[in-house]
């Protein structure tokens, strides 16, 4: 290639960028067709780019445009004497174009702007392919650089609905010519086609099941119908077997011999006869195959475009989804293969033709007693128990997972700037029963989850059976979320104390202990001003109890004034060991929470410091017997930017005791000047603090793995080792400065070093690398997910989670053999296959009915559908539904002995993915 080409001027008109901006500025009413066509960017002068910014500025207000509003705007911007001044704005009005003309330059400019993008893009290549050594890495870049640029050509249209209606009718009209139910492509089953019309223009039809069910014969056999029976044109993509092994296939299938004995080679004269029959049967038919592996859904939308125009096909099957690669680089393969389902679905749209897709379904599904595939198995993500705690970004609240199932809210999900945004929850649902496993990190957090949920670890997400201790795995160091103070700074204290050394038990005086006079004092006087208790204070040997007796005579129906209280904000009555955080606390502001802690703290926490070998070792921790309040409190310190670490001891005979630590000098200047502690505990603060202050920072805890070296830092080195140890003021060591984490500071210095935005990101990021200590596997539980919209993860547990990711099918299919999976199947399993439609967007879901030939590996109608079909009336679609399957209704789990044929497994399973 010249590379001189690439220097040639870039194309572009000045004058007709000066025409739409005056034409616009004449009648500001064609201002709607030009922004549906030209960004700002779009313009190549850069004075024409300010115009037409500001331009769309003014009509965005509602402000009447003229050249004087234009004019004002621009000096108030101070870019009027920038544009040129008067001179210049004469010179755009004497160019404006007339109306009619408007939106053809603009489509002009347009497609000048998208030429210039190639011409950059080209240029760019170019360069990485001087810079870039690994080939497919720089055909992606490239892949990825053009795709965006034909997005920008796409322009949005609207349609009267008198027109669209018309359309509608005449559709309608056609159908109704039909002599037959199926409107769509058949499939040549006749239940099937029954339930679902046939296959629709337009749509994604999924096909899943796991190895060994038959999906690919399945798929060949509706291939065969619609292409060899009815001599409509069709492409099978096969991305795991070769075309000869695809021909191989349909052929058995159709002569009905098996598939080892056509490999074997020892076919009898009538058996080589009928395929030999079969061959010039279908030799003509209109069936395309291509067999390219590690397909794109670039590659396939290039050639499936080929194919529509020189074959015109009417249908398309892939083989199968989870081998396809996206067109670009993506975090992690739940997105990637989430991308690949709607590359799909688009595909289907723009050629207008259904397309089905083959999935394969992971082991999951064989862990369940019934084992019957469900929707929940195709959601490409994992899952978590029913007792997860998600939050709510908009009121700080904390609910179960599964009592948010079918709601709708904002939670907490993390950004590519690895900071925590507001996320839209669009949906929350129940996953079925799975195994789960228990994760555990070094702060003392902890979740429940299936072996594939992911995690996030520094060079991206992870299953949870891909993870092992010692991983680090991001979970939040800050939460911020709305609030809403509708509680006394009175009833806050109150509750601080008496959730830390009160005693409010049923059928027992209320009453409070503590060794502070201070504490004791601010109880009473509390509890008189809320609820005029009139408080009995008794000195016992070094500790005093407050009674809080009721102010009134407490008869049948009328209760004290605390219960009353408590049951408001729906706080049980417990012993220690059971207490817990009230919901109304976590809805509060950080101020708020700050003094709730600042009391609570004051019960049962420990302020202190010792001397030893010449340091001073400063120990901040609150101790309880409730591990949920433990937790509780962990939460609430992250609200205010406070990490904190849970550990547990245990003496014999004894509850486990669950210590809540504050450490490193950053945190503990923290929790000191934010929180505090009220009483004689809070008294050392002041000396504390000046200790703190004479401390060298050194974290162990909040710091970035060691693994950025090598996945960001070396990459980006543009200068020696040596010279970066100098930049850094550190000597140099060689190789072993690559070989440590990094606390944020110094990682900040690297940063500017570099001058790398990613660096900057994880520097200032709203992540702990927190360390897994244990990964353990507890049993089958009831698991449900969540959808979060754009950033596909949230904050769960305070753990930070992916989400499960909805596929863009419009109709989902399974098969199931129930007697695969069972050793002595009943007479009615024997040799049939349930085909589950679980999603139909435009019809009933049900199942229907097949018969399963083992030995050829075929599917076939039942001899009942097929005399069925003769009769002149058709059965009413809703009468199909199967009215005995309940995805969601889950036996209890139990041993199962398999009779697994090792001649079903005629395709790779692929153990790793589900879609």
């Amino acid at each position: 290639m010249d590379e001189t080409i690439l220097d040639m001027p870039l194309p572009h008109d000045e004058q007709l960028e000066r025409a739409v901006i005056g034409g616009i500025i004449l009648e500001p009413s064609v201002a709607d067709t030009v922004i549906n066509i030209l960004k700002p960017e779009d313009f190549y002068n850069e004075k024409n780019r300010i115009l037409y910014e500001t331009v769309i500025e003014i009509i965005s207000e509602g402000i009447a445009l003229d050249p004087l509003t234009l004019k004002t705007r621009l000096e108030k911007k101070n870019k009027f004497e920038h544009v040129g001044g008067d001179i210049y704005l004469s010179l755009v009005m004497s160019d404006a174009a007339p109306p009619k003309t408007i939106e053809h330059i603009a489509q002009s400019l347009k497609e000048k702007a998208i030429t210039r993008g190639l011409i950059i893009v080209a240029k760019d290549i170019l360069l990485k392919a001087k810079q870039i050594k690994n080939v497919d890495e720089l055909i992606d870049y490239a892949e990825s650089s053009i795709f965006k640029l034909s997005e920008e050509k796409t322009i949005s249209e609207y349609f009267h609905i008198g027109d669209v209606l018309q359309k509608t009718l005449e559709m309608i009209n056609e159908l109704s010519k039909k002599d037959s139910i199926v409107t769509g492509l058949p499939s040549g089953f006749y239940e099937l086609d029954r339930l679902t019309t046939g296959f629709h223009k337009g749509d994604l039809i999924i096909v899943a099941a796991r190895p060994a069910m038959g999906k690919t014969s399945f798929a060949l056999s509706i291939l065969h119908y619609v292409s060899v029976v009815e001599n409509i044109p069709s492409a099978f993509f096969s991305l795991e077997m070769s075309k000869e092994q695809i021909a191989m296939r349909l052929l058995c299938n159709e002569a009905r011999i098996p598939l080892r004995k056509v490999r074997s080679g020892f076919l009898t004269k009538e058996e080589l006869e009928q395929i030999t029959e079969k061959v010039l049967e279908m030799k003509n038919s209109p069936i395309y195959i291509d067999d390219t592996a590690a397909l794109s859904i670039l590659d396939l939308r290039a050639k499936a475009r080929k194919l529509k125009r020189e074959k015109d096909i009417q249908l398309i099957v892939v083989d199968y989804l989870q081998l396809m690669r996206s067109s670009r680089r993506v975090e992690n393969r739940q997105q990637e293969v989430a991308e690949i389902s709607r590359g799909l679905k688009g595909l289907a749209k723009d050629l207008d033709i259904p397309v089905i897709a083959l999935a394969q379904l992971s082991r999951q599904t064989e862990m369940r007693s019934d084992k019957r595939p469900q929707l929940a198995d195709l959601r490409e993500s994992g899952c978590l128990t029913g007792d997860t705690l998600v939050i709510d970004a908009d009121t700080g609240n904390l609910q179960p997972i599964e009592k948010l199932v079918g709601k709708q809210f904002y939670t907490l999900a993390l950004d590519k700037d690895f900071k925590l945004k507001r996320a839209f929850v669009s949906k929350v649902f129940y996953s079925g029963k799975k195994k789960v496993y228990l994760l555990k990190t070094r702060t003392g957090r902890e979740i429940k989850a299936s072996s594939n949920h992911p995690f996030l670890k520094l060079d991206g997400w992870h299953r949870l059976d891909e993870l092992k201790v010692g991983d680090k795995i991001a979970v939040p160091r800050v939460l911020k979320t709305g609030y809403k103070d509708d509680i006394s700074d009175e009833e806050i204290i109150l509750l601080a104390h008496l959730i830390g050394d009160g005693c409010i038990l049923p059928r027992q005086p209320y009453h409070y202990t503590s060794a502070d006079l201070q504490n004791i004092n601010i109880v009473a006087d509390t509890a008189e001003k809320l609820f005029n208790i009139k408080p009995r204070i008794v000195k016992q040997k070094n500790w005093y109890y407050v009674y809080l007796p009721s102010p009134y005579k407490l008869t049948k129906g009328k209760k004290h004034p605390i219960t009353i209280w408590f049951e408001k904000l729906n706080i049980k009555r417990t012993r220690s060991y059971e207490k817990e955080v009230p919901e109304k606390i976590f809805n509060l502001s950080p101020k708020k929470i700050a003094l709730f802690l600042k009391h609570l703290w004051a019960t049962d926490g420990s302020i202190s410091y010792r001397k030893q070998k010449g340091k001073f070792n400063i120990s901040i921790y609150y101790s309880t017997t409730s591990k949920k309040l433990a937790h509780q409190i962990q939460h609430l310190l992250l609200k205010l930017g406070i990490i904190s670490i849970i550990r547990t001891t245990k003496k014999e005979n004894y509850r486990p005791s669950y210590n809540i630590y504050i450490t490193g000098k950053t945190n503990q200047k923290k929790f000191l000047t934010k929180v505090g502690c009220f009483g004689s505990r809070g008294e050392t603060i002041p000396e504390v603090l000046k200790i703190l202050e004479d401390i060298k920072e050194n974290p162990n805890i909040d710091i970035i793995p060691k693994e950025i070296w090598n996945l960001y830092i070396k990459q980006l080195l543009h200068i020696s080792h040596r010279q970066f140890a100098k930049a850094l003021g550190i000597s140099y060591c060689g190789s072993s400065l690559f070989k440590n984490s990094l606390s944020r500071e110094r990682l900040n210095k690297i940063a500017n070093i570099l001058n790398a935005k990613i660096l900057y990101d994880l520097a200032s990021s709203d992540v702990l690398w927190d360390e897994i200590i244990e990964i353990k596997e507890l049993g089958v539980e009831d698991v449900y997910d969540m959808t979060v919209e754009n950033y596909h993860n949230f904050v769960a547990n305070d753990f930070i989670v992916h989400n499960s990711i909805e596929q863009d099918a419009d109709m989902v299919m399974f098969i199931h053999r129930p007697e695969y999976y069972k050793k002595n199947p009943t007479p009615e399993e024997k040799g049939i296959a349930e085909i589950i439609i679980a999603k139909q967007r435009n019809g009933p879901t049900g199942t229907i009915k097949l018969a399963f030939i083992k030995e050829i590996t075929k599917f076939e109608n039942l001899a009942k559908d097929y005399f069925q079909s003769l009769d002149d009336g058709e059965p009413p679609i809703d009468q199909q539904e199967d009215e005995n399957l309940n995805y969601n209704n889950e036996t209890q789990n139990q041993e199962v002995d398999y009779d697994i044929d090792p001649e079903q497994f005629e395709l790779m399973e692929d153990e790793g993915l589900e879609f």
